[in-house]
């Protein structure tokens, strides 16, 4: 019984090691789709700014796993390919956001409920389906606090921002934001 098990063990062990040459599966640093450096570069955030009531908090060049940046990036796409409603082309004052968003963290006079993904200028190349956009605001409005809405800045005209509301997404959006001041600020 010992000689079979220590001959399988061994017809096992052999196995493996011996490979047909080509066989072998690409690692995954091989599988990169043609457009995957534009996708990245359409990812990439460059500051993110949360606020929540007169509180403001930013980090710059946030990692792309962090949550809140894959929830956002999430919903964004969720507004755009499905479930947005088109409100229109509003400006910077229409929205009550600046066109550059706040450097640092700190209190603002004006309350707001709000993510901010300042991202670097990205145009699609033709037959990708997205917007052209800059930065991208996901915020809760306080007369319509069960919707979110996403704003997406205009890569070209930076005091034109294109509005989608997602309604039902409220309530998520400000769980989001509760969730990550909780998680890394102690809030």
């Amino acid at each position: 019984m010992r000689k079979w098990i220590f001959s399988l063990l061994i017809s096992v062990i052999l196995a493996g090691c011996g490979t047909i040459p080509g066989s072998h599966e690409t690692s995954s640093v091989n599988n990169h789709s043609p457009n995957s450096e534009t996708e990245n570069q359409g990812n990439a955030v460059e500051q993110l700014t949360v606020q929540r009531g007169q509180d403001v908090f930013t980090k710059e060049h946030p990692p792309l796993n962090l949550g809140i940046i894959t929830s956002a990036n999430e919903l964004y796409t969720l507004a755009y390919r499905k479930s947005g409603e088109e409100i229109g082309i509003k400006t910077s004052q229409e929205l009550g956001f600046p066109i550059e968003s706040p450097k640092e963290s700190g209190t603002v006079e004006k309350e707001r409920t709000y993510i901010r993904l300042v991202k670097p200028p990205f145009l699609p190349d033709p037959g990708v389906n997205e917007f052209p956009r800059k930065d991208i605001i996901l915020y809760v409005d306080p007369q319509s606090p069960d919707d979110a809405f996403v704003a997406i800045q205009n890569p070209e005209k930076l005091d034109e921002w294109r509005v989608l509301k997602v309604s039902g997404y409220g309530p998520w959006l400000k769980k989001e934001i509760d969730l990550y001041l909780s998680l890394n600020t102690g809030l």
